[in-house]
C-alpha cells in the first residue's frame, strides 16, 4: 500500500493487481479529500482518504496527488508516480528478407508494448544467437549480421521478457534468405549503435560505429 509523505514516491505495481493509494493529512476535524491523476480532478471532495482501484491497468499510470480540505482551508499533497508494469502481444507479421552475400543484414526487432523495457534474445532457427565480431545487437536491439554469408539464411525471431511480470512472447518470424555471391568491389556502410554489454567487445564503451565489412573502432 502506498502513501504520500514529504517526497515524491514511485510505486510500480503489476496489471491487474489491486492498488490502493493513502493520503495522510494532519488537522481538524472533519477532513475531506479529492484524487487528482495528471493534473485532472479523478473525484470530488469525500471523506474518503484512500483512492482504491480494484485491478489497474495500464492506463492508470501517471502522477497522483490528493487535496484535503477542512473548515481552515486546503493542502495539495505532494505528488506519487504510479508505474503500471506489463506486456502487451508483438505487433506485425511474418516477413521475408532477401540480402545479397556479403552485405550486412540489419533485422528490426519487432514492435511490443511493454513496461518496463523488456529484456530481448535473438534467435535462428531455434538456436539462441551469440554475439561475437561479426554478430552484434544495437541499443535498439537490432541485430546486426555483418558480410552476410549463405549459412545466415534461416529464421530469425526474438523472445522478449519482462523482468517485473515474468511474461515472455515470441515476434513473429523473419526468414532471411541469401541471393548472389560475394563480391570485393561494393563496399556498404552501416551506422548504428552498438550495445556492447551483449557483445564480446563488453570492455568498450557504446559508441556509434560505421560498419563496412568489418568491425570498426
Amino acid at each position: 500500500m502506498g502513501h504520500f509523505g514529504e517526497d515524491l514516491q514511485v510505486q510500480t505495481h503489476l496489471e491487474g493487481n489491486r492498488l490502493v493509494l493513502t493520503c495522510l493529512a494532519e488537522g481538524s476535524w472533519p477532513l475531506q479529500y479529492r484524487w487528482i491523476l495528471n493534473n485532472t480532478d479523478i473525484t470530488h471532495f469525500s471523506p474518503l482518504y484512500t483512492y482504491v482501484i480494484p485491478e489497474v491497468q495500464r492506463s492508470d499510470a501517471g502522477l497522483y496527488q490528493c487535496v484535503v480540505r477542512n473548515r481552515m482551508g486546503a493542502l495539495l499533497q505532494r505528488r506519487a508516480e504510479v508505474q503500471v508494469a506489463f506486456m502487451g502481444n508483438f505487433s506485425g507479421e511474418e516477413q521475408r528478407r532477401t540480402v545479397s552475400v556479403g552485405r550486412a543484414a540489419v533485422l528490426n526487432t519487432p514492435t511490443v508494448s511493454c513496461f518496463p523495457r523488456p529484456q530481448v534474445t535473438w534467435y535462428r532457427d531455434g538456436h539462441k544467437i551469440i554475439p561475437s565480431n561479426r554478430v552484434a545487437m544495437s541499443l535498439d536491439n537490432q541485430l546486426v549480421v555483418l558480410s552476410a554469408r549463405a549459412a545466415d539464411a534461416g529464421r530469425y525471431y526474438v523472445q522478449a521478457v519482462n523482468g517485473l511480470t515474468g511474461q515472455n512472447h515470441t515476434s513473429p518470424s523473419v526468414y532471411l534468405s541469401m541471393a548472389g555471391k560475394k563480391t570485393h568491389t561494393t563496399i556498404q556502410s552501416v551506422y548504428t549503435q552498438v550495445d556492447y554489454t551483449s557483445s564480446i567487445l563488453s570492455s568498450i564503451p557504446p559508441l556509434y560505429c560505421i560498419y563496412t565489412g568489418r568491425l570498426y573502432l
